[in-house]
């Protein structure tokens, strides 16, 4: 099959970046032509398809970036007729049998719907956060969750400088209010969500659930392994060579991840200081200073880690855990960080919040505690902390969990059954089925 897959950036930033990278190695494994459409960038990958990518930047771009090329990206937020224009040169070229959008807002803009309204090439978008429904993409704002901008009330971006600063939320909320006026989304065929709660609230907010579809997003892992088998790391130690070490060492709380307001940050640090054990930060952001201080005055128990050079070495980190901790503010939609928990036999204590519930059984797995209240996540922590036997079992029950459908062959398969039944032939066929009353498969929203 010959697929087209579109994302905003062609390097690694982010999770949405490593998920898009993860989804072209793994069609590509399986013998599958891919043509790649993005931005152009210095750090950018290789591709044989750079040609027809258009001007990009990023968040540390933005200071350099000259008064012409600030206000050309921001008419490119609202309309890009570049990324129109070259991408619409890449679909007569390439021929795709279907195109596979990824995150676009805003460097793409949602004028790359308009190469497939009119197109026989079925076009499927995997949501990774919730700018479709939100110019900010978080649903939070001010500190807090935020869905203002529901029944198509964009003018809050602006109101609320959701988005970066004033001319960032002016763009993103004329933006919107395009999207809106063109139907851009009604181009896409279907919508992936990696969580059931992002595709309820879509629903919520106008998407039609039909041409909603849920497809965790999937991690690397030995599905054909032991269970009380993990992979070696690179110091090369077995599993049982690591035996005695992970009871001596598996003293302390594991977070990683952004340092950021919605992510908890400070619930997490107001939980953990009457307490008796270790917490390990690995992660970077707006909070970093204050994280710092925080472990300057409690050096013996809390400490920082600026960020980690390779997956293999955060593995070597969650090996050496108790457990790690998500204590988000927001709603988070598939938590990496989960996984990678699950993957290194490890429990998690996640908020109650988003689409966290949906990879946690609590008393099977981890536990769930109430975003933003300190008490509970003390309370939560506690037990846990004292609980080592539990806490290897409730790993075991994680990797039981991880395999049970976020690996790279489950993924695989569902996607192609998607792929397949979007094209021309196959959407006839299923058409004529549902004339004569025949089922539609695939998951139905809303879901409880």
């Amino acid at each position: 099959m010959r697929i087209l897959q579109i994302h905003k950036t062609f390097y690694t930033r982010g999770g949405a970046d490593t998920f898009f990278f993860k989804t072209c190695d793994l069609l590509t494994e399986r013998g599958h032509e891919l043509a790649h459409f993005s931005t152009a960038h210095p750090k950018n990958r290789s591709s044989p398809y750079a040609d027809y990518f258009v001007a990009g930047f990023n968040d540390e771009d933005v200071p350099s970036l000259t008064l012409a090329r600030k206000a050309q990206a921001f008419v490119q937020g609202i309309y890009s007729f570049e990324a129109r224009r070259n991408l619409a040169r890449l679909v007569e070229d390439f021929k795709p049998d279907v195109a596979h959008a990824h995150s676009i807002n805003y460097q793409l803009s949602p004028s790359i719907f308009d190469v497939f309204r009119d197109s026989a090439v079925p076009l499927v978008v995997t949501v990774h956060d919730y700018h479709m429904i939100c110019g900010a993409g978080t649903l939070y704002t001010g500190g807090a969750l935020c869905e203002r901008c529901r029944g198509g009330r964009h003018y809050n971006l602006l109101l609320h400088t959701c988005y970066w600063n004033r001319p960032a939320s002016l763009m993103a909320c004329l933006s919107h209010y395009l999207q809106d006026a063109r139907g851009s989304w009604r181009s896409a065929s279907k919508f992936l969500v990696p969580s059931r709660f992002l595709g309820n609230k879509l629903v919520e907010f106008g998407i039609e659930a039909r041409r909603i579809s849920h497809l965790p997003i999937f991690i690397d892992f030995s599905e054909d392994a032991d269970l009380d088998v993990v992979e070696t790391d690179l110091s090369g130690e077995s599993a049982s060579e690591r035996s005695s070490q992970d009871r001596a060492d598996g003293q302390y709380v594991l977070y990683f991840g952004r340092l950021a307001v919605n992510k908890g940050i400070q619930i997490l640090l107001d939980a953990i200081q009457p307490l008796d054990c270790k917490l390990l930060l690995i992660g970077d952001g707006p909070l970093s200073l204050q994280v710092e201080e925080f472990c300057a005055g409690h050096r013996a128990r809390v400490q920082r880690i600026p960020f980690v050079s390779s997956r293999e070495q955060l593995q070597s980190y969650l090996r050496r855990a108790r457990f790690t901790v998500v204590p988000s503010l927001w709603y988070e939609n598939q938590p990496a960080a989960i996984l990678e928990s699950y993957a290194m036999g490890k429990p998690v204590i996640g908020s109650r919040l988003g689409g966290i519930p949906e990879l946690i059984e609590p008393g099977r797995t981890g536990l769930l505690a109430e975003a933003g209240n300190p008490a509970d996540w003390r309370e939560k922590i506690s037990f846990l902390i004292d609980r080592p036997e539990l806490c290897r079992e409730w790993g075991q029950n994680g990797k039981l969990k991880l395999r049970a459908g976020f690996g790279r062959e489950s993924h695989y398969r569902q996607l192609m059954e998607i792929y397949h039944s979007l094209l021309p032939q196959n959407r006839e066929s299923a058409a004529v089925d549902h004339r004569h009353g025949s089922r539609d498969t695939g998951v139905a929203f809303p879901i409880a």
